[in-house]
């Protein structure tokens, strides 16, 4: 039968004889191996959702099919019988005998890890809390489950870590000019953002940092310890950072390709040849790290040119203003910015230097913690394996509130006007997160510093703005900010907290959140009457607020294991042997006798009742009979007891 049964002029399908070409093609010899035309997998790129930039979707093949059928010169019955085209069929012979081929075993399909069973949490519960599910509503999803849930050999879930991008390192290491060149030191002094120049760490401990990850919960924007809950504030980050945290809050939407373009020619001096080649390279909106520290060092050579040539004083001015515009987005990506790619930054910042006189009123501390906030939302899941955010403040976080904790060291250069942050130098740690788990497991409350600030306040007091409750946002990312479920942080005693959505009231849209900052900041304050009393000890909480919190909440990660048995020593017999030859007195013999001699003074009358001497036999009763009662309750269950008597 002749291949092409069953198609028309020019080659073209046809529908004529089809059940003549399923035929042939059902006598095809089977298929083996790997169609030629499949190929590997595209990569998922990386992308800052925030920013607002392209994202690399990985397309199927039904995907390049239907993105196959557009084209004109597409063959749909060509396509559908590719994987039948092997060249030319073998006939089989008549005079030769066939020989029947080994039949290869079937391939084991590689075993699969058994996908565990959804959990009813109405009626089943979680181990280790929470038993009430009206505060964390999406506690299933939580990295905290499977950490409880698992064997003590399970290193896949136990080991598992978070690859955590810092990028704080870069803007330690860019060659800045003599605080002398007041044309570079001036704005960047003004817009409020020279502090992210000290406040940086090269080193981090990315265990301790892992181990908080696990324990902040997107429903109430905290850090849940055996402790209580403790959470990152606006004082936190006026304190730690020196950032502004009033004005207004950022409010970048997604741009274009041709935006960011004339954006970058007409601020940095790009051309747009060399511009649209940066965008194909980041596959996005996007200049490379090395990009801005190029063009922030050319600009500075091009002014001292035009300088040394008496080039007009507007020439120099421009080359100046580039220079610092290109180290300004350079230092707010690689700090509160930091993305998971870790080696560009967002042309949609650049829009805020534009004019170099207006970059201080812009929030700047609330970008910084939204964005913090909002890769804490997607760390605190099971399934995320990457963390981005300002790792730098994160960790001078964690040295505030738990200087025990982790290791470090305090810097020789500081000084008591700069920013907390740049106090400490934190050494490597543990990279596994294992032990710092176990270690707030176990925390004291004195291992805590609840109010870190106090003699910081001369440099930087507590305004009214850390007292704001409700929404912050930065662009179209949005995070909530509840100091009243923090209250230990401003040195008043803990009580059981509002819900939730009483202050970050949800579907609340972006222009609501800037009028209500801006507009109703006293309003939604947290006022006297509900911040209580002041403390009396720095964890003071109200009476009943643990028992609510270890109800709505799960504040220790792992079960606690039972301890071993002690070994048995190798000179146990000599030991014994050693106490029988002492007549070492029996303990609960003597409590007994001391008992015995008691009641027989007190009933012979040798103490008179109501004197001092029978009061003390009577406390000397009342402290042997709950040792005796215990001593028969023991035995009573079976556990024995290697006394004598």
């Amino acid at each position: 039968m002749d291949e092409n049964v069953g198609r028309g002029r020019h080659g073209k399908p046809s529908n004529a004889n089809a059940s003549a070409r399923r035929e042939l093609a059902a006598n095809r010899p089977a298929k083996r191996g790997r169609s030629k035309q499949q190929g590997p997998i595209p990569a998922r790129g990386t992308h800052d959702a925030e920013a607002g930039g392209s994202r690399t979707r990985t397309r199927s093949r039904l995907g390049q099919a239907q993105n196959a059928a557009e084209d004109d010169d597409f063959d749909a019955d060509q396509f559908l019988n590719q994987d039948a085209e092997y060249g030319e069929p073998e006939e089989p012979q008549p005079d030769e005998p066939q020989i029947e081929e080994p039949q290869q075993p079937p391939r084991r399909r590689p075993q699969q890890r058994p996908r565990q069973p959804r959990r009813d949490a109405a009626n089943e519960g979680y181990g280790g809390g929470p038993s009430d599910m009206s505060l964390l509503t999406q506690y299933g999803n939580h990295r905290a489950v499977p950490i409880w849930d698992a064997e003590p050999d399970d290193h896949e879930v136990l080991k598992r870590t978070l690859r955590c991008q810092a990028s704080g390192k870069k803007v330690m290491d860019i060659v800045k000019p003599p605080r002398s060149k007041r044309w570079f030191w001036d704005p960047i002094e003004a817009s409020g953002l020279e502090p992210l120049t000290r406040v940086n760490f090269s080193v981090l401990d990315y265990g301790v940092i892992w181990a908080f990850v696990e324990r902040w919960h997107p429903e109430t924007s905290t850090f849940h310890l055996p402790l209580g809950e403790l959470g990152i504030t606006l004082d936190d980050v006026q304190c730690l950072l020196h950032l502004p945290i009033q004005g207004k809050f950022l409010n970048h939407t997604k741009m274009s390709r041709g935006e960011g373009a004339d954006m970058v020619s007409s601020y940095l001096g790009v051309v747009r040849e060399d511009i649209d080649k940066a965008f194909a390279e980041t596959n996005g909106v996007h200049l490379k790290h090395t990009t801005l520290q190029t063009l922030y060092t050319t600009n500075q050579t091009s002014a001292e040119r035009a300088i040394a040539e008496n080039k007009p004083a507007h020439v120099v001015r421009l080359y100046r203003e580039r220079s610092v515009r290109a180290f300004m987005l350079h230092l707010v990506c690689c700090t509160i910015f930091s993305n998971k790619s870790s080696y560009y930054a967002d042309v949609v910042y650049l829009q805020y230097f534009q004019d170099l006189s207006c970059v201080h009123e812009w929030n700047w501390g609330a970008a910084a913690l939204v964005h913090l906030q909002h890769y804490l939302d997607h760390g605190s899941a099971f399934s995320t394996t990457q963390m981005a955010g300002y790792m730098s403040f994160l960790q001078g976080w964690i040295i505030a509130h738990f200087p025990r904790l982790s290791v470090w060291v305090e810097a020789p250069r500081y000084t008591a006007n700069m920013p907390l942050n740049s106090k400490v130098v934190p050494g490597q740690g543990h990279k596994d997160a294992a032990g710092y788990r176990s270690s707030l497991d176990n925390i004291q409350t004195y291992d805590c510093v609840f109010s870190p600030y106090d003699a910081h306040r001369q440099v930087r007091p507590l305004i009214n703005a850390c007292w704001f409750s409700g929404w912050l946002r930065c662009g179209k990312l949005k995070a909530k900010h509840l100091p009243e479920r923090v209250l230990r942080q401003f040195q008043h005693v803990q009580g059981i907290p509002r819900n939730p959505s009483m202050s970050a009231t949800p579907g609340m849209n972006l222009c609501e959140i800037d009028r209500v900052f801006t507009e109703e900041l006293e309003l939604r304050m947290i006022d006297e009457e509900m911040r209580g009393r002041p403390v009396t000890s720095p964890w003071d909480t109200e009476p009943g607020y643990m028992s609510w919190f270890y109800r709505v909440s799960h504040p220790v990660m792992r079960p606690v294991e039972a301890p071993e048995s002690p070994p048995r020593p190798p000179n146990l017999e000599v030991l014994i042997e050693a106490a029988e030859a002492r007549n070492d007195p029996n303990l609960m013999q003597v409590c007994r006798s001391v008992k015995v001699e008691v009641e027989r003074a007190v009933r012979d009358g040798e103490a008179v009742e109501g004197t001092p001497i029978h009061g003390t036999l009577q406390r000397i009763l009342n402290l042997l009979n709950p040792i005796l009662a215990y001593r028969r309750i023991k035995r009573g269950k079976g556990t024995r007891y290697h006394t004598r008597g």
